[in-house]
């Protein structure tokens, strides 16, 4: 193996002698690793080809099953699918409306119900960030390790201008495809200083989930994107000039860039009058791709990588397009409603028993079998295991009625626990 005997791509191989296995490192992948730790400023690191999806996963199978996790209720599905795998009780944490986690929130939910562990997500898609440091402070008093879906944080670590990788954390995963430049479905396991487990143990739980036929040019492009990259100082110069461009532009707001929590690289575009679904749709006609749209703005996920000639390319679209003065976009605050549901059963029960699909206008009273949400902010309305209430519905109609983007609903049809 593989069939195309290296005419695909000669580095596509199998773990023939000389080239290391990835579920047993012991020459040149944990070589790769180690000094992939060090230029992460983390302790340990285990590559990833299943995405920053299987670290999700890892981290919360580590804790063993049964355990009771703090929440960010923001978090990316696979999270809530690792609850699942490991049949942990989840207990609801909300950020404030940029997705930022309060240390004194946080110790306040520790003090009134202990948990094994705190999971949650920093830097947010729109790249706000966390105080990582005085959160982990609070989880360790209270002995609970911290765990951090930092996949939109992978270059934090190349440049002194960007918020500090969360090195405080026990854990936490990085997505190498999203900001640096590594091939699509490639990420790294980190492990801090405070964490309990010995590298025997983690890579014992990550070969459960792991292909056992992983990609030797996706390894490659990690360790590529790590140890060679391009200048992110450079960068974040680059898009302080593009922002001040921005400014420049009537009726252009720009979200975050004036934050100390905020990655600068992280560019969320707003055009008053417009919806961020419009703005997009009319830059997408003129070959320009946000990562992201909401009802505010559009998000643009920039890097050294990109062209010069894609931000004077921005700032032409923005000042054609321009503003539509006098009108007021309809827009609802999720984090402010901080839905919960009443708890019924657990999340492993929720998404593993058996289900069916209703209505969701008809579903008040079921219990929900997955996440129903929108993003950002990426709040779950409904959450696997509570009932669904009169009150979340409402919600679910007012943001489509803006014009949100509703995830976990399928021809308005929701999942829900089968009586």
């Amino acid at each position: 193996m593989p069939g195309h005997k290296g005419t695909l791509d000669p580095l596509d191989v199998t773990e023939v002698p000389g080239v290391d296995n990835l579920q047993h490192p012991v020459a040149a992948i944990l070589e790769s690793e180690q000094l992939a730790a060090k230029a992460l400023k983390a302790k340990d690191a285990f590559y990833l080809v299943n995405g920053s999806t299987v670290g999700d996963l890892v981290m919360l199978a580590l804790l063993g099953s049964g355990k009771r996790v703090l929440l960010g209720r923001n978090c990316h599905k696979s999270v809530i699918n690792g609850l699942a795998f490991a049949d942990h009780d989840a207990v609801p944490l909300f950020p404030d409306v940029n997705g930022i986690f309060s240390p004194n929130e946080i110790e306040k939910q520790l003090e009134e119900t202990p948990c094994d562990a705190v999971f949650i997500t920093s830097p947010t898609y729109r790249g706000y960030v966390s105080p990582i440091d005085e959160i982990a402070y609070v989880c360790h008093k209270h002995n609970a390790l911290l765990l951090v879906d930092c996949a939109h944080g992978a270059h934090l670590a190349f440049s002194d201008n960007l918020p500090p990788v969360p090195t405080a954390a026990d854990m936490w995963v990085i997505s190498s495809h999203k900001t640096l430049e590594a091939m699509t479905q490639t990420a790294v396991l980190l492990i801090g200083e405070s964490c309990p487990f010995p590298r025997g143990r983690i890579q014992r739980i990550l070969n459960m989930f792991q292909s056992t036929s992983p990609s030797y040019p996706l390894m490659l492009s990690i360790e590529k994107s790590v140890l060679s990259h391009p200048n992110w100082d450079w960068h974040v110069l680059r898009i302080r000039e593009f922002l001040s461009r921005l400014h420049t532009i009537k009726g252009v707001k720009v979200y975050g860039d004036d934050r100390d929590d905020h990655d600068i690289t992280r560019v969320n575009i707003g055009l008053e009058g417009v919806t961020g679904y419009e703005l997009s749709r009319r830059l997408e006609s003129m070959g320009i791709y946000p990562e992201m749209e909401d009802l505010e703005c559009v998000t643009l996920i920039t890097g050294p990588s990109d062209r010069d000639a894609w931000y004077d390319r921005v700032i032409d679209a923005l000042i054609k397009i321009g503003p539509r003065e006098g009108r007021v976009i309809y827009h609802t605050n999720v984090i402010k409603e901080r839905i919960l549901g009443d708890k019924v059963c657990t999340v492993r029960k929720a998404i593993m028993g058996e289900y069916e699909r209703v209505e969701y206008k008809d579903s008040i009273g079921r219990v929900s079998a997955g996440t129903v949400g929108c993003y950002p902010p990426g709040i779950a309305i409904l959450f696997p295991g509570e009932r669904i209430s009169e009150r979340a519905i409402g919600l679910i109609d007012s943001e489509r009625y803006g014009g949100a983007d509703i995830f976990g609903l399928d021809d308005g049809l929701v999942a829900v626990v089968k009586e």
